[in-house]
């Protein structure tokens, strides 16, 4: 007999969590794994709650009931040290890349080491050139956001959330904006990246189908609060589910109404 596959351990955990914002619920028992070691891409249409999972992982939202664990801990009820402690287990790729205007790339990048360890200057500056390389901004540390491309923005925010070795990576819309050749160097950034830190996590919201079918090793659909649908990308393919179907085909017709 074949021997079975080993079941990557889960290191992010969402256990029937709710949260309303006034009367709006935008989280109705959502449950959700996020297996170790893999790129999971969470889709699902504008305002469906994708940005709240992800802050709900952080901390920086709590369920108004549910449970959010990151292995074996529990985000829920966290303050101080040990929440701050936990973030540091994040790195975070904001959309629209976040950085500072006033600072160079090099500063940017720098920015999470300064604020949140004790290294010296000199290794700081000798880690950022580093992922500035790995990234493809070796020849940038000096410019200005200002002076960045949309693509070079988003990879001097992916330097930033990377220079501090997270054990999970979080992408808020990565594509989101950008041209498909830009979208497809992204993308490609995104693999490499999970190759060259063997061991991490990556977590994406998104969107975008083309690109979580390029780069997802996990996909879960995201639909009026829950978790509806996941698994590999070829069982979106060709799902059974109708609300399915029409999200990944773009279609106007279907079981899910126009806002």
């Amino acid at each position: 007999m074949e021997a079975l596959a080993p079941v990557p351990q889960a290191v992010l955990r969402f256990v029937d969590v709710h949260k309303a914002f006034g009367p709006f619920q935008v989280l109705r028992g959502l449950d959700l794994a996020i297996p170790e070691g893999s790129i999971t891409v969470i889709i699902g249409r504008s305002g469906a709650g994708k940005s709240v999972t992800l802050k709900h992982a952080l901390g920086l939202l709590h369920p108004d009931s549910g449970q959010v664990f990151v292995r074996d801990t529990e985000v829920t009820g966290l303050k101080g040290h040990p929440l701050r402690d936990l973030r540091l287990r994040f790195g975070m790729v904001f959309q629209n890349a976040a950085l500072f205007d006033s600072m160079t790339v090099l500063d940017n990048v720098a920015f999470p080491l300064r604020e949140h360890s004790e290294i010296e200057e000199p290794r700081i500056q000798e880690l950022v050139h580093e992922v500035l390389t790995q990234v493809g901004l070796a020849g940038a540390a000096g410019k200005l956001p200002s002076e960045l491309s949309g693509g070079m923005r988003k990879r001097a925010g992916l330097a930033r959330a990377l220079i501090h070795r997270p054990e999970i990576l979080l992408y808020d819309e990565p594509t989101t904006g950008l041209d498909p050749i830009l979208t497809a160097q992204i993308n490609q950034l995104i693999l490499e990246t999970q190759h060259r830190r063997q061991g991490i996590t990556s977590v994406i919201i998104s969107h975008d189908m083309a690109s979580a079918f390029d780069i997802a090793d996990h996909i879960a659909f995201l639909h009026e609060g829950r978790i509806i649908a996941e698994g590999p990308p070829d069982a979106f393919r060709d799902h059974p589910d109708d609300r399915v179907r029409q999200f990944v085909g773009g279609q106007l017709e279907g079981p899910i109404g126009l806002e």
